[in-house]
């Protein structure tokens, strides 16, 4: 029954805080899986670094689906779209079951693991700048005793809290640096020295064991201070008394407070009686400042509570020491969240789901939800008079968020002016407006001032000066005389409808049906104009910076001349919505009221931003002729279903917090010779430009956006420029990676923006600059190169002909030369074989004359020896051979002489190779061979039947082999060394300085090695 009260406590609280402070926000949600590329499938733990990106630890959703019991774990990096994996630390073949990210002041962040069997965690450190995660050996290396340890952050630093069983240690954590700063005993030993949340104050911090009222203090040095006890709590009756637990701490402007358990009220630090003391009347909202978990800064905080099957996550504002509820949100039960304490997104993690939530407090609030906005008009003190088509006047309060029904009284009795069209509130605070039937003067209490109201139809009106215009429903046009409350109709065409007034003080212009009215002096003129149609004008407005305006229902705005009384077009509207309102902010801002949303029109850059639901609009139809801005410069614009309340210095989106940015840069690395993802941020930050090479002339780049935009409401266009040309925007349709392949070779600057669902631009455009390099055929070193080697080439080509002229010269003379001596030797070749041949001629003429037997022979042997000699001089007879003769060729030419010499029928056996020699080794060789051959006719084969003689010549080596055998019987009538031939043998195996030796067994065999 307790916890029921409690709730209904809680709920009425937060009902009482939404009606009275609830700010305007709006909410959307994106939601991401596996599809997306989130590949964990149950998170362990989130967190967001300084860079804004979202780290999760988790188990793999891969591994899950196929391994049972201990999963595989990893870690993801999130930008907001994509997700990125990081490699996890080396840990062994330890077994995670749990894990934790927690911050490293205002950078990197700790990774916390928890293993199977193992008592104590491991401790790395993050850098969240180059992604590397090193272990904290510091840490690490802690006796076992010191089992347990939690984070707490003073002015910036990290601080641990660690505990043994007996003693609390303060310790500084700084990257991989971990050092005890002091220790504390226990009240006493305990095995459960589970820690309390560490309660941070101004000066000091509060310690506590979890479940003990163990308490002490700890300076911002790390220093403990002393241990708490019942004398340091007072509550408002004077009693002294040690709190069960501190649920909460917060600070409101640079005070702490406590919230502790069975108390209402808050407690404070009394800096000179150094106690906690309760503070009186400060129970208001403090039964859910109790349960907020608050953000660093105490501005936001977020509390859950289960709700049957599913629990509400709720998010506040915290301020005044009272938390604005900003939404509620349904969540799964055992989900984990991070909260983006920058761009004030949250994320929900959920198994294989992360849901994120784009949170934007918006600048405009929204007053009369739900009634149709006519006319606005301010009073005094924050306080503005407002006129609704059918439901009568309201009175708001923009400071308090305060709305209040007028009553409007005529002699004491409430009358009913439900369809005002216009409000004219005057120096001395009266109140002019009208109804359908009546122009109406209010005094400041809103009763009817009779002697100045009238009864008349109208519907719009406009003061100048001392007299109102008004247009009644008949088409007419009449001024009244407010002082004298005289009127006058002013003559127009037939059937003519005014839609809205304007005027410059001086001047009266109007929208109508006919044409543009412009009044003046008693007369007026109705124009129509050749750029625009009649029908469509619809709204009018002047200002001393844009003059006359006039918009149109097809979302056009042109300014009248009012000398030439042509429209000159001063904007169109991308979307060619209706525009029914225009005003001029104090910096000369354009604001325009459409059909979807406000608009704004920067007077100097000409810049144009669409405001609609996502920026707090409650309504995106604007009403016709309800745009008002006030002393202050602030800007209402009606529309259907309310009020939009804004200042236009607080509103204007250009936000450098909302900011495009590269999250991943790919390209192929030559350095790593492999295709890599870079998303570091500290490459992403400090590269401007890459380098492709001529063999992977690719690359893609991922973009999101830092802020509190839900990417499904963003899209991004880009081009690439080279050195020549700029090319067109391209709206990527694939999401926001962009992608180049077989990029020619140049210089390019790939640009970048962000654009909302309107096509307005968000933040600033991003670009990198890209250089493509050239195939090493068509880079101007290679062609110098090849210039170069051909240059060499010719010049090599040309020596080389020069030179070979010069030689090709000197050849012909040697040829010349060698032509002529051979010439002459063939000529003497000639000569001698024929001056032999004469000699033979003339030996056989005498043979012929001679019947001396003997002479006969003598004669027939000299002749056989010219004729050998002569044959060699036959052979030599060839331009080719001037110097040497083939053996084969010349043996052959012996043996055909002495074949027809003599009639006796030899068989010659010849093994003769290709040898060649010299002419003087030739000539003796000759003779030597016709001595043989003739020796062998002659003597050996008389009583021979079958004759035969073998001659081998063949080269060995440096030497020739020359062997001659026959098989005959000589007959020696005298010593065969005396004989003419033997001597003739012997003489030329010395002359060609041989070894020769002679058999004579069976038959003749002669060896000669020369």
């Amino acid at each position: 029954m307790k916890k029921l009260l409690f709730i209904f406590l809680i709920s009425h609280s937060l009902l009482w805080s939404q009606q009275e402070t609830q700010e305007t926000s709006s909410i959307t949600q994106k939601t991401f899986s596996s599809r997306e590329g989130y590949l964990i499938s149950d998170p362990y733990s989130a967190m967001y670094d300084s860079n804004g990106w979202l780290w999760v630890l988790g188990e793999d959703l891969q591994s899950s689906k196929h391994v049972i019991g201990e999963k595989k774990v990893i870690i993801q990096r999130f930008d907001g779209i994509n997700f990125f994996k990081v490699k996890m630390p080396d840990t062994g073949d330890k077994k995670i079951y749990a894990g934790d990210f927690f911050k490293n002041k205002t950078e990197g962040l700790y990774l916390r693991l928890r293993y199977i069997n193992f008592p104590t965690a491991q401790l790395f450190y993050i850098d969240t700048e180059t992604l590397k995660i090193t272990n904290v050996e510091e840490f690490n290396s802690l006796p076992k005793e010191l089992t347990l340890a939690e984070p707490y952050y003073v002015n910036g630093e990290t601080r641990m809290i660690v505990t043994s069983q007996e003693k609390f240690y303060t310790a500084e954590l700084n990257g991989l640096k971990f050092k005890i700063l002091d220790s504390i005993p226990y009240n006493k030993r305990t095995n459960d020295h589970f820690l309390a949340s560490t309660r941070v104050f101004e000066n000091f911090s509060i310690v506590k064991l979890k479940f003990y009222k163990d308490y002490c203090l700890v300076d911002h040095q790390g220093k403990f201070i002393k241990k708490l006890t019942k004398e340091d709590f007072v509550d408002l009756k004077g009693n002294h008394f040690l709190p069960e637990d501190i649920l909460n701490v917060f600070k409101d402007n640079n005070k702490y407070y406590l919230c502790l358990q069975n108390y209402s009220n808050t407690f404070k630090y009394d800096k000179k009686e150094q106690k906690f003391k309760e503070v009186p009347n400060s129970s208001k909202g403090h039964q859910l400042n109790k349960v907020l978990t608050l953000t660093a800064d105490c501005k936001n905080g977020i509390t859950t509570e289960v709700v049957s099957s599913h629990s509400k996550l709720s998010l506040y504002n915290f301020k005044n020491k009272r938390a604005h509820l900003i939404a509620d949100i349904n969540i799964k039960n055992f989900s984990k969240y991070s909260y983006n304490e920058v761009d004030k997104n949250l994320v929900v993690l959920n198994g294989n789901f992360l849901d994120a939530y784009y949170i934007t407090e918006s600048k405009i609030k929204t007053f009369l939800k739900g009634k149709s906005i006519r006319a606005i008009n301010q009073l005094k003190n924050n306080k503005y008079i407002v006129a609704t088509d059918a439901e009568g006047l309201f009175e708001i309060d923009v400071a308090n968020n305060l709305e209040e029904e007028i009553h409007v009284l005529l002699d004491g009795k409430e009358i009913s002016v439900n369809y005002s069209r216009d409000i004219i509130v005057q120096d001395n605070g009266t109140i002019i407006t009208n109804d359908s039937g009546y122009l109406y003067t209010l005094d400041a209490t809103y009763n009817v001032i009779k002697e100045k109201s009238f009864a008349i139809l109208s519907e719009e009106i406009i003061k100048i000066g001392d007299t109102i215009f008004n247009r009644e429903r008949d088409g007419l046009i009449h001024k009244y005389s407010y002082t004298n409350k005289t009127n006058e109709t002013i003559k127009t065409n037939s059937g003519l409808l005014v839609k809205e007034f304007a005027t410059d003080g001086k001047s009266l212009y109007a929208t109508t049906n006919k044409g543009f009215l412009e009044y003046k002096k008693g007369k007026h003129q109705l124009y129509e104009f050749n750029n625009e149609e009649t029908s469509n004008l619809l709204s009018v407005t002047y200002n001393k910076f844009y003059g006359v305006l006039v918009a149109t229902k097809l979302g056009k705005i042109y300014t009248f001349n009012t000398k030439t009384k042509k429209l000159e077009l001063f904007y169109t509207d991308d979307l060619t919505v209706s525009i029914v309102g225009m005003i001029a902010d104090n910096n000369n801002n354009l604001w325009l009221n459409t059909y979807a949303g406000i608009v704004s029109i920067d007077a100097k850059t000409k810049e144009v931003i669409r405001y609609t639901q996502k920026d707090g609009i409650y309504e995106l139809e604007g009403n016709r002729y309800s745009t008002y801005k006030d002393r202050e410069g602030n800007v209402f614009i009606g529309s259907f279903k309310g009020l939009s309340y804004f200042n236009p210095k607080n509103l204007i989106k250009k936000n450098v917090d909302i900011q495009p940015r590269f999250t991943s840069i790919s390209f192929f690395n030559v350095k790593e010779d492999q295709w890599k993802i870079n998303n570091e941020p500290t490459f992403l930050k400090n590269t401007k430009e890459i380098t492709l090479p001529s063999m992977y002339q690719r690359f893609s780049a991922t973009v999101s956006l830092k802020g509190k935009m839900n990417p499904s409401d963003v899209r991004y266009r880009y081009r690439l420029i080279d050195e020549e040309n700029q090319s067109e925007w391209f709206v990527n349709q694939f999401g926001n990676e962009i992608l180049f392949a077989n990029l020619a070779a140049g210089k390019y600057i790939l640009e970048i923006e962000a654009l909302n669902i309107t096509n307005e631009k968000i933040g600033e455009t991003i670009s990198l600059n890209i250089i493509s390099e050239e195939f090493f055929y068509k880079t101007w070193w290679f062609l110098g190169t090849i210039l170069l080697l051909v240059l060499i080439t010719v010049a090599y080509i040309v020596y080389q002909y020069i030179t070979k002229q010069k030689l090709f010269a000197k050849n012909e003379i040697a040829l010349n030369d060698a032509k002529v001596k051979s010439e002459m030797m063939l000529e003497t070749h000639h000569r001698i074989k024929n001056n032999l041949q004469i000699i033979s001629g003339l030996l056989g003429l005498q043979m012929l004359k001679s019947k001396d037997e003997k002479l006969k022979s003598n004669l027939q042997e000299s002749q056989s020896r010219i004729e050998s000699i002569a044959g060699i001089h036959n052979v030599l007879y060839n331009p080719d051979m001037l110097d040497v003769i083939s053996i084969k060729e010349h043996i052959k030419n012996i043996i055909n002489y002495y074949k027809r010499l003599f009639p006796t029928k030899i068989i010659y056996k010849l093994t003769i190779d290709d040898s060649i020699l010299r002419m003087d080794k030739a000539t003796p060789f000759a003779l030597l061979l016709n001595e043989l051959i003739n020796n062998s006719n002659k003597h050996a084969f008389a009583k021979v039947e079958n004759p035969e003689i073998q001659i081998l010549f063949k080269k060995m080596g440096e030497e020739y082999l020359f062997e001659y055998t026959d098989n005959g019987n000589f007959k020696n009538e005298t010593s065969s060394n005396e004989s003419l031939g033997m001597k003739i043998i012997d003489m030329m195996g010395n002359q060609l300085k041989g070894n020769m030796i002679i058999k004579k067994t069976n038959g003749f065999n002669l060896i000669l090695r020369f």
